[in-house]
């Protein structure tokens, strides 16, 4: 991870570069899960868009789905790195 200032995490590859973390959180069933930011590279690409509105493109709620409801009522979280994470590296 470098320093460049301003500091820009607006795709998925960025994030991964940087090591930050990303969680989905239900509205409607109330569940979150914690995402593997690796694995979203891999399926949609580095340039995939990370914030809100590109991420409700992607993902939704299988359990909403399958109920019928609507399965983008969702809300992200962004998780910043850990000092044990930071030690790690």
């Amino acid at each position: 991870m470098s320093n460049k200032f301003p500091f820009v995490e607006n795709t998925l590859g960025r994030k991964l570069e940087a090591g930050t973390g990303l969680s989905v959180y239900c509205l409607t069933y109330k569940r979150t899960a914690l995402l593997d930011v690796a694995e979203l590279v891999k399926r949609f690409g580095s340039d995939q868009g990370c914030m809100h509105w590109d991420l409700l493109k992607i993902i939704y709620c299988h359990e909403c789905r399958a109920a019928g409801r609507d399965d983008r009522n969702l809300q992200f979280t962004n998780h910043a790195l850990t000092p044990e994470k930071r030690r790690q590296r």
